[in-house]
Parts: structure tokens; C-alpha cells; sequence
């Protein structure tokens, strides 16, 4: 079995929540896994059996001396999004494999992606742009359907409402207190104008760090807030009734994969926004199951700009919102006409939902493994 350092970029929830589900499936089949990580990515990588955990800032100026030691103890370095690690990798000329769950988002790949040892791009929203501009710069990529853990398919659903919020903030990017107070906003509004008579709990679930301060503030018996392990957070939306969460790309897609109907949440940062406008498009979201800001501003085109400008643009319109009683008492208007639509209703969203799933491809976890396993025994990376 070979011997795996584990990174994911400091982000939210969304790479390290992948790298997670694709970890855990490792360690089940033997191998050795190391963890780094910083922020929200420790936050969920923390919570794993990783024969060892070391938190640390992978974009600090320390990183690459600090590293050095740690990395040359790996037979292969997987990352999830984390590019401080791939050139340490190319530095110690260590075999690096690249998880992309956004190749459809980026404005610009940079070179030294191009070389990496196995590029694996997880399949989900319209990607042709980057697929032309990479297609042949971009040396041993492979495409795999959504990369999902479906362990909890089967769960009992319960009387309980889930808000998913995500990691929250990103560093260097966002930071709740700073530039948003999206989750105090919608907990706010979720607690005072939404009727929840008829649940027995609601769970908000989210950053470690806000979870448990909303929890301090607002927690009781009723409102629970908490930072959960990715298999819990699975498990708790399984057996959830009705499902409220930010649009993401990752979580969505495993609500979808759960067939779960979802009321999506107003954007919490750019690429939500972004995602919102391709799952309306799609007919996985119209005005009676997401909340958008195009539907209370002046739309903006946001889709292949440039990461930073577009993230400046959308956090002057989210402070808006934030600050729009109005807005957010038509949002808690319409969160309640969607609560109190019939479950029928509700699962008409499903047959889109199929479809769309069905065009990515099968579960991309196995065959990722897969890809992973065959990498290691090809290059003859494990220990005998």
C-alpha cells in the first residue's frame, strides 16, 4: 500500500469536502494517508483518520522549508485544489496528482498545472470553454462523473429542516465579520420570518468557527447550529425532510445525487453566483426554489471573468442585500411558499435533477480510486 500526503486549498468546503470522500475511500482500502491543511480545509480534514494531521498554511512563506521533510516521506502527493503543493512537488520531484472539481470555473489554468502527474477533472457544469482552451496543453487529464459518497442513500427522513452554508469564507478572499455577515443574516431571517412549526429541529451546518458562535448566540433545543464531519453532514441531509442550501457545485451536487429537493440560498460569494445563473439554465433552479440577486438587482454576467474583480463586484451587491429589509422579507416570504408546497411538488425537481446527473456520467468515485490505484502500481509508488 503506498504512502498518500493529502492537501486541499483553503477555501470553504468545497475542495476539501472532495478530497474527504475520495481520502476516506483510500484509507478503506489500505493505504497510509497524511493530512495538511489550514482554515476551513482543516476544519473538515481534521475530523478524518489520517495516520497523521498536521495543520499548517500551505500558502504561508514557511510552507515550502517546512514541508520539505513531510513531503519527501509520501509516495505521491494528491491535492485537492491546493497549488502551493504542487510546486513543492515539482521542486522534490515528487509524483503529484491534481483534483479539479472546478475546470469549468477557472479563468486561467497556469502552466505549471499543465505537467502534472495525473490531472483527474471531475465532470459537472458546462466546461467547453476551458476544454478548448486546454485541451491540448493539459498533459494526462482524465474526466470522471461527480465524485459522491452515497453510503447514506437509504436513510429515514425525519422531521427536520438543513441549512447548508458551506465553509463560509475563504482566506484572502472572504471573511465573515469582515466582508459578510451572510450567516447571521439568514439565520436571522430563517429564526424570526420563516414558519418551522412543523419541524422538530433545524440544523444549520457549516464553518467550525461561526457555527459555533451562531450556536452561542441563537442555539437552543429547536435551532441547532454545528460544524459537522462530511459523512455526518451526508447522513443529517439524508434524513432531512426539506433542504435549504447555499449554490455551491459540491453540495448540490450531492443533493442531487441523493435526489433530495433543495430551496437554494442566495449566493454567498462569486462563483455561487455563477452556479445559480447555470442550475437556473439547466431547469435545477427557477424563482419558486432559489433566491437570487438577479431577481432583486440588475443582473450581472459574472460567468469567465477575473476571479478577483468578479469577487470585488458580487461582495458590494451581497453588503446590499445584507442591508435590504425589504429584500429579506420577500426572501422569508418565499422560503415559506416553498416549506409549505406539497412533497409532490417538491419532487418534480427530481426528474431534472436525474437528468442532469445522468449526462455527467456514473458516481466518479470509484473510477477516481481507480485512476488513483492504477497511477500508483503503474509508477510502482506503494511499498511492498
Amino acid at each position: 500500500m503506498a504512502k498518500i500526503l493529502v492537501t486541499a486549498e483553503n477555501f470553504a468546503f468545497g475542495p476539501v469536502s472532495k478530497l474527504v470522500t475520495v481520502a476516506e475511500e483510500l484509507i478503506k482500502r489500505g493505504h497510509e494517508l497524511t493530512f495538511i491543511g489550514e482554515g476551513t480545509a482543516y476544519q473538515l480534514g481534521s475530523k478524518v483518520r489520517f495516520k497523521k494531521i498536521y495543520r499548517f498554511d500551505t500558502d504561508s512563506k514557511e510552507f515550502i522549508e517546512w514541508g520539505e521533510k513531510i513531503f519527501k516521506k509520501a509516495d505521491v502527493v494528491l491535492t485537492s485544489g491546493d497549488r502551493s503543493s504542487v510546486i513543492l512537488c515539482q521542486k522534490l520531484n515528487i509524483p503529484i496528482i491534481w483534483l479539479d472539481i472546478l475546470f469549468w470555473w477557472w479563468d486561467e489554468i497556469p502552466k505549471f498545472l499543465w505537467n502534472v502527474d495525473l490531472y483527474i477533472q471531475q465532470n459537472s457544469l458546462n466546461n467547453k470553454r476551458n476544454s478548448l482552451k486546454y485541451k491540448n496543453k493539459i498533459k494526462n487529464m482524465k474526466m470522471v462523473g461527480p465524485i459522491i459518497d452515497l453510503g447514506y442513500k437509504n436513510s429515514r427522513v425525519k422531521k427536520q429542516l438543513l441549512l447548508g452554508f458551506g465553509g463560509m469564507e475563504a482566506k484572502g478572499w472572504y471573511k465573515i465579520g469582515k466582508d459578510s455577515t451572510y450567516p447571521y443574516t439568514i439565520a436571522k431571517l430563517i429564526m424570526k420570518m420563516v414558519d418551522v412549526g412543523k419541524y422538530e429541529k433545524v440544523l444549520f451546518v457549516g464553518n467550525e468557527r461561526i457555527t459555533n458562535d451562531l450556536s452561542k448566540k441563537f442555539g437552543n433545543k429547536k435551532f441547532v447550529f454545528k460544524m459537522l464531519p462530511h459523512k455526518e453532514f451526508l447522513k443529517e441531509m439524508a434524513e432531512s425532510e426539506d433542504v435549504l442550501i447555499i449554490p455551491g457545485l459540491e453540495t448540490p451536487l450531492e443533493a442531487f445525487a441523493y435526489e433530495k429537493p433543495i430551496l437554494f440560498l442566495p449566493p454567498s460569494n462569486s462563483s455561487h453566483y455563477v452556479e445559480l445563473d447555470e442550475f437556473r439554465k439547466l431547469h435545477l433552479a427557477n424563482k419558486i426554489n432559489s433566491l437570487h440577486f438577479a431577481d432583486y438587482y440588475p443582473y450581472r454576467n459574472l460567468a469567465g471573468g477575473n476571479l478577483r474583480k468578479i469577487m470585488e463586484i458580487f461582495l458590494k451587491e451581497l453588503k446590499k442585500f445584507e442591508n435590504s429589509p425589504e429584500i429579506l422579507e420577500d426572501c422569508a416570504k418565499r422560503i415559506n411558499r416553498y416549506l409549505n408546497l406539497t412533497q409532490k411538488t417538491k419532487n418534480k425537481q427530481k426528474l431534472y435533477q436525474r437528468k442532469f446527473m445522468s449526462k455527467l456520467g456514473k458516481n466518479g468515485l470509484k473510477e477516481t480510486i481507480n485512476l488513483i490505484e492504477s497511477f500508483i502500481e503503474k509508477n510502482k509508488l506503494a511499498a511492498n
